[in-house]
């Protein structure tokens, strides 16, 4: 049998192997680019997951990190703004003026407009671009808001903390809430802080955040397709105070005295609950087979808002690895070494690196961070081999770096380790775990339980969880290890208020006092007098307990040359004066943006 082909049928059927090809290789570019989400918990304590703490109850967390890399050495910053604006720019907080305090609900400014966000980097390669959750990064102008930032849409609120079930939250000016709530028929002076994108959402009341986020997602998913990259940005508002939360999820630690660590713990399974949902809706609807997931806390956890990050030292607000060194995972089905646990050093700068360059993008030039793919993969070393924990001069000079295992500090404060209350507590010899929500609902939509209504601002709600986030009532039988058997009052290297995280006075940079130009310090006229100088071998000595600072003299100095040359990108820390016009008053009860 012959067979004859024309030139026209040659030219076609080359035509129609370069189309082929074409739609081959585009398939594989959409292939190549993951679906990116990225998980945040607020204010997550080391000892607060089940792969370092067995009874916390966190099974969908856990079966992600176990089925992922575990990064034992990931570091953030110590309180929530100066981490999310690394993480959103891949810079330190100490070249971006967000380095000392977080951003307060009546402060005109916001994070710098002049930095291109994690967000607008993955738009440039085709990703929608999704926020859900807390956002906490300045609202005084849209200009500031996460859709005007680079994201698609938005569902969240813009301050950095709210009641779980009303999602409004007082004017600080107006009472010290929540450390002193108003009485109820005062809390009409609560204020709602959540928006559908840039729309108020006054429909949600009654409905736990954990849910609603988890919620929103589902919907998300179910309605795109799964064909075009995503990167979905899920900020929880778990586990930050007001501790508050259903009453079913306290429930596996009813043998746990401490009524905050109860609470906060049944806060951490709720949290862990909609993570399952997440990934379940992502299944379900075809992204998770193309998908990156990436977990961290914004910080170390509040030790005395119930959270706990035993062994290590210290707690949110410090610059102890109990203040930074966060609970977080990488899990994706693309990772050739799932179930592994990697000791290598990570920094919160270094995911838009790496994200941006799975997508196929190019991060901006200005970065401190490091693409860790191949390192994660366990293909290579970390490409990171120091970090600056902080530099911040604003009224007290207060710094750390790290170099190798070496780990500097400069007035870190005096902060203990603290023991979570169970460590004592008589344990059931199988610790109750009901089904989970997600384990029993889903796929079917999430339908809220009569339970799960009860809130702050029930008045009717007899439930502990509401009862102690009316009170705000802090237990005083924790206990506290002593530091070298001696342990100052004053724990804190910064203020932390109950709600707000951190109070500031607004006195002027020591730096700019006397110095005209940075360039021209030197390491006697830099580190003055009265200046606390730590050491710590961190591979060693994990828990900072041995201070080497007089026995390892040149590697103080050393360190200390390091941490100066970073002093010519330092910009002072953009505090401002609380605004009035912020008062939702003026915004018919919502907290908006529009006054500055």
């Amino acid at each position: 049998m012959t067979f004859s082909m024309t030139r026209d049928h040659v030219e076609i059927s080359l035509w129609a192997l370069v189309l082929l090809s074409a739609a081959s290789a585009a398939a594989d570019a959409g292939r190549s680019q993951p679906h990116i989400v990225l998980i945040v918990a607020d204010d997550l304590g080391w000892n607060d997951v089940s792969w370092h703490n067995p009874l916390a109850v966190t099974p969908h967390l856990e079966e992600l990190a176990k089925g992922g890399v575990i990064l034992e050495q990931s570091y953030v910053q110590p309180i929530c703004t100066p981490t999310r604006s690394a993480l959103l720019t891949g810079r330190y907080p100490f070249t971006l003026g967000r380095q000392h305090s977080v951003l307060k609900d009546n402060e005109p400014t916001g994070l710098t407009l002049n930095a291109t966000l994690l967000p607008q980097s993955l738009k440039k390669v085709g990703y929608s671009t999704h926020a859900v959750g807390k956002w906490h990064l300045g609202f005084c102008s849209w200009d500031y808001t996460p859709t005007k930032r680079g994201f698609d849409s938005f569902y969240g609120y813009y301050n950095g903390a709210e009641d779980y079930f009303t999602h409004h939250r007082g004017y600080v000016a107006d009472s010290d809430w929540p450390d002193k709530p108003l009485p109820w028929e005062k809390s009409k002076r609560d204020y709602l802080d959540l928006r559908n994108n840039t729309e108020p959402d006054a429909t949600k009341e009654g409905i736990y955040s954990a849910h609603l986020f988890a919620s929103y997602v589902e919907d998300l998913l179910a309605s795109r397709s799964a064909k075009t990259p995503m990167f979905l940005y899920l900020p929880f508002q778990s586990c930050h105070a007001p501790l508050m939360v259903p009453e079913k999820y306290m429930k596996p630690y009813r043998y746990i005295h401490d009524l905050d660590r109860r609470t906060y713990l049944g806060m951490v399974t709720a949290m862990d609950e909609a993570v399952g949902r997440v990934v379940a809706a992502l299944k379900a609807t075809g992204h998770y087979d193309n998908s990156v997931i990436v977990f961290t806390t914004d910080n170390g956890g509040p030790t005395k808002h119930g959270a706990n990050n035993w062994p290590l030292r210290g707690y949110k607000t410090t610059l102890w690895e109990g203040g930074t060194r966060g609970a977080a995972f990488i899990h994706s089905p693309l990772l050739p070494n799932p179930g592994t646990i990697s000791h290598k050093m990570i920094h919160v700068t270094d995911w838009y690196q790496t994200l941006v360059g799975l997508a196929g993008g190019v991060a901006p030039a200005i970065t401190d961070g490091f693409d860790q793919w191949a390192s994660l993969t366990g293909s290579a070393p970390s490409p990171r081999t120091q970090l600056i924990y902080n530099l911040d001069d604003t009224d007290k000079l207060k710094a750390g770096i790290r170099v190798g295992d070496m780990k500097l500090l400069i007035n870190p404060g005096n902060a203990g380790w603290i023991p979570p209350p169970e460590i004592d507590a008589p344990i059931p010899k199988t610790p109750s775990r009901p089904a989970t929500m997600a384990e029993t609902t889903h796929p079917k939509k999430y339908i809220q339980s009569k339970a799960d209504k009860k809130s702050l601002y029930n008045k009717e709600d007899k439930s502990e969880s509401s009862n102690h986030a009316k009170r705000h009532r802090f237990s005083q039988d924790r206990k506290q290890l002593p530091m070298n058997h001696e342990l100052t009052e004053n724990e804190s290297t910064w203020l932390e208020e109950p709600f707000e995280d951190l109070q500031t006075d607004q006195n002027k940079s020591l730096i700019s006092e006397g110095f005209a130009d940075k360039n021209d310090l030197s390491l006697v006229q830099f580190f003055r007098k009265h200046m606390e100088i730590q050491l710590y071998n961190i591979k060693d000595d994990p828990d900072e307990r041995i201070d080497l600072a007089k026995t390892e003299s040149a590697t103080v100095q050393e360190l200390l040359q390091t941490l100066l040359k970073e002093m010519p990108r330092y910009v002072v820390a953009d505090i401002k004066p609380g605004d009035p016009k912020a008062h939702p008053k003026h915004w018919n009860n919502i907290w908006s943006p529009g006054w500055c």
